[in-house]
């Protein structure tokens, strides 16, 4: 019976290790997601090549490569390429807000923040690659 006892103390001990391991790991996504979202910002589309640029970001559970098309320093279309985030949090809608908005910057997709900010940053990361070329 103590043999038992053990074994399934450690089985909840082990479980217990795991869930505050997980909810660190996000608390850290969470983090690094905020501080890098600080840098997105209304862009100047002047000096940004007309063509498709590419842009990304990932970290833990969200992840996203795109393709940001500019032409006469408007941004036409933003294609997803890959995205990973959570079931149901693909923040749909928050491409088009963008190219409406001809900003990165826009409001979120109301309960898929961290993949709307994954977007915006990896859209950002696109027009800052294709600025500086």
């Amino acid at each position: 019976m103590k043999k038992r006892y053990r074994i399934g103390l450690g089985i909840v001990a082990v479980f217990a290790i795991g869930i505050a391991g997980l909810f660190i790991r996000l608390g850290v996504m969470s983090s690094r997601l905020d501080a890098l979202f600080q840098d997105v910002a209304d862009v100047t589309l002047e000096g940004v090549p007309d063509g498709t640029h590419s842009g990304e970001f990932k970290d833990f559970l969200v992840a996203v490569e795109l393709t940001v098309t500019v032409a006469r320093e408007r941004i036409t279309e933003i294609e997803i390429l890959r995205q990973e985030s959570g079931p149901g949090y693909d923040a749909a809608g928050i491409t088009e807000r963008i190219i409406t908005e001809q900003s990165p910057r826009v409001d979120v997709v109301s309960g898929a923040t961290g993949s709307s900010k994954a977007i915006m940053i990896a859209v950002t990361r696109a027009l800052d690659a294709a600025a500086s070329r």
